[in-house]
């Protein structure tokens, strides 16, 4: 297998082979990478994922409204992923199960197909979660709790998914090795299919942290000074 070549190597390649691999990170949507390689200064510049990510999110913000619903719309419908689902190999149908999607039946499938047609039906673009190894739960869980938003509300959360399932591709293919890594915590909120906001996490310390130091925002806190840390995790 090939290793993920760095950023750094990346803006350094020939802009239209640059286009052409990051043709694919948003949806088939290739205008995206197109116009990031316009602008070469800015291009050349970028030497982590997450510069990548937001330059390319905010190509995507500053779009028209029409073209932001083509890049919904043209992600696969939920149903026929499922669909299809029992149409793949035995080794495909192992890596999908881990999701459960395909065994839904009965009363659990015809409420997906109700809500996944509720919520195409009402906002006229396909339902995304980025949510890698989505469980059956977490997926009928965030229909529910997503299908009630507003249109402006869903379509802004739709957008916000597409973004994550875009970092999560660049993250897959590309890496920063001049970058220092980071820890983070999320909490998802399962029926919205987004970050929690405006959650407590109690992490009471364990014997084993006794050196670690640690809190929602990775400020430095001692254990001494940690007893029943309370930490509130936004997003």
């Amino acid at each position: 297998m090939t290793s993920p070549i760095s950023v750094s190597e990346l803006v350094l390649k020939d802009p239209s082979e640059i286009a052409e691999l990051l043709g694919g990170i948003y949806e088939h949507s290739p205008w995206v990478a197109t116009a990031l390689v316009e602008d070469l200064d800015t291009l050349r510049a970028l030497t982590t994922v997450t510069d990548l990510a937001r330059v390319m999110k905010n190509i995507v913000d500053k779009a028209s409204h029409d073209q932001k619903l083509k890049l919904l719309c043209a992600h696969p419908d939920l149903c026929e992923k499922v669909a299809k689902l029992k149409e793949l190999t035995k080794e495909s149908q192992e890596e999908q199960s881990k999701a459960g999607l395909q065994s839904m039946e009965g009363e659990e499938l015809a409420k997906f197909n109700t809500l996944n047609a509720q919520y195409r039906g009402t906002f006229k673009f396909p339902f995304i979660l980025a949510v890698r190894n989505a469980t059956k739960f977490t997926v009928l869980s965030a229909l529910e709790g997503r299908v009630v938003h507003s249109p402006e509300q869903e379509f802004v959360t739709a957008l916000e998914q597409v973004h994550k399932i875009a970092w999560m591709r660049l993250l897959t293919s590309y890496h920063s090795s001049d970058y220092p890594g980071f820890l983070t915590c999320h909490v998802l909120d399962t029926a919205n299919g987004c970050p929690g906001e405006s959650l407590s996490v109690h992490l009471p310390p364990p014997r084993a942290w006794t050196n670690i130091e640690y809190s929602s925002q990775l400020s430095c806190r001692s254990r001494e000074n940690a007893n029943s840390v309370s930490s509130p995790i936004t997003s």
